[in-house]
């Protein structure tokens, strides 16, 4: 049986993703959407809208993001802000904590085949 490499790359990046967009929050320090969006693709990691903001709603309901509605002038149209809350800036920590983990399992795995 021969393995569907796309569903498998689709089920890793669904477990990297929140790791990924707290991490350009946490850089950012506050980041609306859209700018998510384009900071994601430019890292050769794109992802709709139907995902990011379902999942951005998920983090704020979850206490991991504060939002903030601004303006950016009075002929502007409203943007939502992210920033991580304490909550999201421990949940993080721990998250990198155990990523840094299974990197350096991998790591070891893959020297074995030298």
């Amino acid at each position: 049986m021969k393995i569907d490499i796309e569903n498998w790359k689709s089920q890793i990046r669904k477990g990297y993703l929140d790791i990924c967009i707290l991490l350009l929050i946490q850089a950012k320090k506050r980041i609306y959407g859209f700018e998510l969006l384009e900071e994601l693709k430019g890292l050769e990691l794109p992802v709709k809208e139907g995902t990011l903001y379902p999942l951005l709603s998920r983090m704020a309901a979850d206490g991991l993001l504060a939002t903030e509605w601004e303006t950016e002038n009075s002929s502007g149209h409203p943007r939502k802000f992210y920033s991580l809350t304490k909550i999201g800036k421990n949940t993080l920590s721990e998250m990198k904590e155990e990523f840094n983990k299974l990197i350096i399992v991998y790591e070891q795995i893959k020297k074995l085949e030298n």
